[in-house]
């Protein structure tokens, strides 16, 4: 009976010494997931997110789910984002595009890119593109979509139809102020015998008003189209 009595402590004793031989830096790397972003060479303001399986278990949301970078731009270069890791995970990164200085952004989400360990974030305003090494991961930002604007001409409540209305107005009032103006200054140059330079005048005075002629017909026109009714 007193043989397997000794035969255990030894045993415990073999075991803890093994595991005092093993290295500790084996479990930090194995904990750890690092990424290498370069951003040189991106022409606008940006806050990149690395994020694990492990954290988004770990920690709610916004308290620590992900390790962000800052705002940065072109001139920070190549930086790392380092997150916790266990191995099997998803590792995500969030690239925010800063498109403004009052904090408006354009954001990639949830970009996969599990296996690499280096992206870089490059373009312009609206048009960046972000990559990782694995070539299927590759987000690009591009400019928002403008609605064309149409309008209704068959609605005379509309402002732009009532603009369009009143600038056409507008027009015609100043062609009859043009056709006085030019009728009281021809009179004048009559009125004082410079009768050397009439040709020439008279020339110029036909083309004044045949374009203050043609413009009172704005005003009409857009009233006979029904714009205004």
């Amino acid at each position: 009976m007193t043989r397997p009595m000794r035969s255990g402590p030894v045993l415990v004793a073999l075991v803890l010494a093994l595991l005092a031989l093993a290295p500790p830096t084996a479990a930090v790397a194995a904990g750890s997931y690092t990424v290498t972003v370069d951003g040189g060479g991106a022409a606008f303001l940006y806050k990149i997110c690395l994020k694990t399986t492990t954290t988004v278990n770990t920690y709610p949301a916004g308290h620590g789910d992900r390790v962000c970078s800052g705002k940065k731009g072109s001139t920070d270069g190549s930086f790392d984002l380092t997150a916790e890791y266990t191995d099997g995970d998803t590792v995500w990164m969030d690239v925010e595009m800063l498109v403004d200085l009052s904090g408006h952004s354009r954001t990639k989400d949830n970009v996969e890119i599990t296996g690499s360990h280096s992206c870089t974030l490059k373009g312009a305003l609206y048009a960046g593109k972000f990559t990782c090494e694995n070539a299927i991961n590759k987000k690009s930002f591009s400019t928002p979509p403008i609605a064309p604007y149409e309008v209704d001409v068959d609605d005379a409540e509309a402002p732009v139809v009532q603009l369009l209305t009143l600038m056409a107005w507008c027009v015609s009032a100043a062609a009859v102020v043009g056709l006085l103006l030019t009728g009281m200054t021809l009179a004048s140059q009559l009125r004082r015998g410079a009768l050397e330079e009439r040709t020439e005048y008279t020339k110029q005075i036909a083309f004044v008003m045949a374009a203050c002629l043609l413009a009172t017909t704005a005003g009409p026109i857009v009233e006979a189209l029904g714009f205004s009714q």
